[in-house]
Parts: C-alpha cells; structure tokens; sequence
C-alpha cells in the first residue's frame, strides 16, 4: 500500500472536491456565461486560483478580450484593460503556440503585461500568472488565465493540471453553446425563408385572384405594398405607365380592406368632359341646370362606405379639385344645385401616368390636394422591367384566346425570345393586343417569331415615348416622376424596337460597367434595366467586358 504526505494527500482531495463541484456544474442546462463563471468560481473559493478569466479571439481585429471572468472589476472589463494584441504577453503566447504559460512572478517576467493583472487587491507579495489553452481538434480557440498569490509552497503542477481539465470543460460548454447558437441561426434563417415563400405565395394568390399575372421582384414589390396598406384608411396614390394595371391594383387593395362588403367605384377623370365631370362626381339636385329633369346621385355619395377609386386624377379641372379637398376634409359632399350637403365614409385611392409633381410645380394641380391623396404612393413596374413576366403574361393571353375563338394556337420557342426582347412602350395593353393579332391574322395554329415581329412592325409609324425630362426609359430616372409623351423625329419605331438599341447609351454603359468592376447584376440595378435588358445591349453595342 501506497502511502503519501498529509499535504499531498489533502491536495488531492481539494483538486477531486473542485473536479466534482465543476462537473455538477455540466449536468445542468446549458447557460454558457453561468457555467463557465461558475467554473472559475470555484477555481477561487475552492483552490486559491483568483481572477479567473476566459480570453477568445477576436478575428477581426487581431485581439483578444475576456469574455468570461470572476473576480475582475467589471470598470476594468467594460474599459477594455484586459484586452491585448494576440501578438503580445503571455495570454497572447499560450493562443499562438498552445504551449502553457507560467509566470511564477509577474515582477521577473518581461513578457507579463501588467494591465491585464488585477492588482486591486495585491498585497504586495509574489503574484504568480498562470495560463493554459482552450483546446478543440488540438487547436487553441482560447486561453484559461488565472492569478495565484503566495502559497508559494505548493508545486504548481497540481495547479496546473486542474486547470487544463477545467479548460477542457470550458471547451465543451464553448462547443455545445456555438452549436447551439449556430443551429438556431440556421433555424431562425430557415424559419426567415419559410415566412418570406409563405408570404410571396400568399401574395401570389391575391394577386392572381384579382387578375394580376407575374412573379417578378418589381412586381411583388408592388403587390407587397399595396397588401400592406390594403386594411388602413390611408389614400393610396398607383404611379405608372398607362396599361401597367393601375385599376387592378385598385380594386385589390379595395378587397383586402375592412370595406370589401361596400361599393368600389371607379370613374377616370380623363374619359369625361369638364363640365360634366362635376356633376358625374358630385351628383346634381332636379333643375340644376338644362337637362338636369331628377336627381342624381354622384360618384362619391354611391362609395360611401366603400372605395372611390379616381383614375388620371391629373387630368381633374383645378375648380373640381378645390371642391374634392373640400369633401375629403369634411367628409361631406355638395350636389350641384343643391343647398343641403351629404355626409359621406370612402376611401380614396387615385391613379396618374404623369408626374403631379411637375403639375403642381406648373399650376395644374393643387399643392394640398396632392399632399391628401399622395399619402401611400405604390409604383407599379412597366412591363419591360418586368421581362421575366412576359412568357407567363404571354400564354395567359393566348389561352383566353383559345377559349375565346375555339382555337389550339400556340407559341414557338422563337417567339418567347422576340416578345421577351421587346421594351413593350404600351405594356399589358400592347402585348395582349399584339397576340391577338398575331393570332387572328396567322393561318396557321403555331405562331413564330416572324409572325410576331410582323405584328410589331405594323406599329412602326408610332414613335417609342420618352421621358418628360428628356431620359430614356430604362436607362435613368424612376417611373415615379415619369411622364410620357410621344417623342421627335429619329426616335425608335415600336416595330423595330426588339432589334433595336441606342448608341448614346454605350457610354453609359461602359462606364457603369467600370464602376461595379464588370459586376452586370450591380450594373443593370444601376441602370434601372434587367440583367437580360442589359445583356442584350451588350451585345449589340459590342461592349467588350474584358
């Protein structure tokens, strides 16, 4: 039998005493910072080894800080002084090397830097330093430091042994922790994923419910926007190209609202003269004037309850305009010819393809009208920055046709690429009208690219629109303050379009395409146009991207 020295034997049982109260300490549930501060408190209480400290790197700056500690001031730990350059001191040598780092006296060691010491409570004697690796795979992910003070008479291999096994703990609660912070990162991005696909297939069926076809990201930015308004009673002002399907929008957002059970009314303030604008609006009294052989009631006072819907509100007559603020801040409405005014609840949601800034700016429209019913402003994309559309859009058309004319036309390969390629200045409207001539024109049920091309080229005497400011469409400039008009002599014909492209715009190009180091995704966002918009131009400009 074995015997040993009484100190011996009594320090054994103190290293068992903290090893058992230290894997108490794992048995329960995980709670990293608990865990490891209770580790090192016991490594104080338990063993005389003080101010205890978990250092891990900092890969960005080259450093290492404290993450976890005992008997360090937290002014200290929140001021950084125990953080150090992982090229410097000990702590910084031990995680270089995975070597163990002894300091039996600070006051000897070159190498110690003493402001990541506690000396608070120093009392002047022999301050020991010891640090040992964190290790995983034999890989140090950080250093377990701490500081011993007299008991010189102990050797330190005991202290030293305690504390690569106390490390070794500290390891593992490290792993277990970044896994488990690892796993529900991935879970919340899963998580993240599923909600963003549930919510653009919830999309995706309201908007296909109410007739709008597509899946692009411009699209679905409109449908979000729109979606997100539906339920307030805030105005809602649809911003775009004419037949981008302003009206459509509309009657959506109508029927996602607390109102859908009420009346959508439509009217567009282009179709109808001035001056019986007002009274289709504001309803006229019996003899109000010639003509006028009963009452009538208005537009607004058949929405009450429910959504009035003004489509080209910049087309309204200033003296109209005056009389619609007056109906939106009172909420009242004043038939022509009558004395008596009626009370009304709608909702207004207005459309324009022209830019009622400029409009304003210009005296054609009223500031304060403009700032009531320019509350929620949604751009709805033309179609040609909604070219992944196109193929989707196209067959839809083409089958209405079919159930229409009883017929089994459809499109080749060829096609698709002539009708993707074109910028399509009348959007929905022109691409459903070119089908259907296309088809009603063709002898036969398949229809090519040739036909196609045929049926633009009938529209070559009409001339590509421009923007007001005088901006190419999809090269610069936001369709919010877009406002189209038919354009001078040279411009692109509608028929020549799909094998067409503006030589100015080379030089934009090549130097957008030098800003984002050739980056044609950056590029084309830059540019406002697709990456196949942007590719084509490419090509046909002969841009060399080398």
């Amino acid at each position: 039998m074995i015997t040993m020295p009484d100190g011996t034997a009594q320090q054994m049982k103190r290293e068992l005493v903290v090893i058992l109260e230290m894997a108490k300490l794992l048995e329960k549930p995980l709670d990293a910072p608990r865990t490891i501060q209770g580790i090192l408190r016991l490594l104080s209480q338990l063993y005389g080894l003080n101010c205890g400290r978990v250092s891990l790197p900092v890969a960005a700056t080259n450093t290492m800080e404290v993450r976890y500690s005992y008997g360090l001031s937290p002014e200290d730990l929140k001021a950084g002084r125990f953080t150090l350059n992982i090229n410097q001191g000990v702590t910084g040598y031990v995680m270089r090397t995975g070597s163990i780092g002894l300091v039996p006296d600070v006051n000897k060691e070159p190498l110690f830097i003493y402001r990541v010491a506690e000396l608070s409570n120093h009392t002047g004697g022999r301050m020991t330093f010891i640090a040992v690796p964190i290790l995983e795979s034999g890989r140090p992910i950080g250093v377990l430091s701490v500081q011993r003070e007299g008991l010189h008479e102990r050797p330190f291999d005991g202290d030293i042994s305690l504390m690569r096994i106390a490390a070794s703990m500290v390891g593992q609660v490290l792993r277990i922790h970044q896994f488990v912070v690892d796993q529900t990162a991935h879970l919340v991005k899963e998580n993240q994923h599923l909600r963003h696909s549930i919510a653009i297939e919830a999309m995706l069926k309201q908007s296909l419910a109410h007739g709008i076809l597509g899946t692009s990201p411009a699209l679905m930015d409109a449908v979000r926007a729109t979606i997100q308004v539906a339920r307030s009673d805030a105005p809602v002002m649809l911003l775009g190209e004419s037949g981008t399907g302003k009206e459509k929008f509309a009657r959506m957002t109508h029927q996602q609202s607390d109102r859908r059970e009420k009346p959508f009314i439509c009217i567009n303030c282009a179709a109808i003269p001035a001056d019986l604008l007002e009274s289709e609006l504001f309803g006229h009294a019996k003899g109000a004037f010639t003509g006028a052989s009963q009452n009538k009631q208005g537009k607004i006072v058949q929405a009450d309850g429910g959504t009035l819907f003004l489509d080209e509100i910049g087309d309204m007559p200033l003296a109209l305009q005056a009389k619609l603020l007056r109906v939106l801040q009172e909420k009242k409405v004043d038939p022509v010819g009558s004395d008596s005014a009626i009370s009304v609840d709608f909702r207004v949601i207005t459309a324009t393809h022209v830019n009622l800034q400029e409009s304003v700016n210009q005296g054609r429209f009223r500031l304060d009208l403009f700032y009531r019913l320019h509350v929620v402003p949604v751009q709805l994309p033309p179609l040609r920055e909604r070219q992944e559309d196109i193929r989707q859009l196209a067959l839809h058309f083409l089958n209405e046709l079919n159930h229409h004319y009883e017929r089994n036309w459809s499109l080749e390969a060829n096609a698709f690429e002539v009708l993707e390629r074109f910028d399509w200045p009348g959007n929905i409207r022109q691409l459903q009208n070119v089908l259907e001539r296309t088809a009603l024109t063709s002898d036969q049920d398949s229809l090519s690219g040739a036909k196609i091309k045929h049926s633009l080229s009938s529209e070559s005497a009409i001339n590509l629109p421009q923007h007001a400011s005088g901006e190419k469409p999809g090269i610069s400039g936001t369709a919010e303050t877009t406002a189209y008009q038919p354009s001078g002599p040279g411009q692109r014909p509608y028929g020549r379009s799909y094998n067409w492209v503006n030589q100015d715009e080379a030089a934009q190009i090549r130097a957008t395409l030098v800003d984002t180091n050739n980056n044609q995704s950056e590029a084309a966002r830059r540019l406002n146009l697709s990456l196949r918009q942007l590719r084509y131009r490419v090509s046909k400009l002969g841009i060399d991207l080398n």
